[in-house]
């Protein structure tokens, strides 16, 4: 893998998916153009195309359907308060776990780093529904 940046300039769908098949992760494009990963878990890469200056990394969870509308925004608060890393959110049809991570690009990133960091964030969410989403969260 080259040690070209990168940056706000050159941030593209493509790009990143020729870093992921360079270092072995599994990638392909869902029937949305979007950018899916199969790692620990299933996660989606979302260059922003309007702004170009991060990478959002996402993951979904759905929640259990007898979860209270209490159970579920403790469990994102207590995630939200314990793993600095993540956003977590309930998502806006209420019945799935948003988990969310921006990596900032501006000045530039290695292609090392964007992938540590992809494979750091494929790490937590499974702890952190173990943690805070046991019994709540599928």
């Amino acid at each position: 893998m080259s040690e070209e940046l990168i940056t706000p300039e050159n941030l593209s769908k493509e790009l990143l998916k020729a870093t992921m098949d360079a270092a072995f992760i599994e990638s392909s494009y869902d029937s949305d153009g979007d950018l899916k990963v199969r790692d620990v878990i299933v996660c989606w890469v979302l260059p922003n195309v309007e702004t170009k200056d991060r990478i959002k990394f996402l993951a979904q969870f759905g929640f259990q359907p007898t979860a209270t509308q209490m159970q579920r925004l403790e469990c994102v608060n207590k995630i939200n308060s314990e793993y600095i890393l993540l956003k977590t959110v309930v998502g806006s049809k209420n019945n799935v776990l948003r988990v969310e991570y921006d990596l900032l690009v501006t000045g530039g990133i290695t292609k090392k780093a964007f992938v540590y960091a992809l494979k750091r964030f494929c790490s937590i969410p499974r702890a952190a529904i173990s943690e805070h989403g046991a019994g709540i969260v599928q």
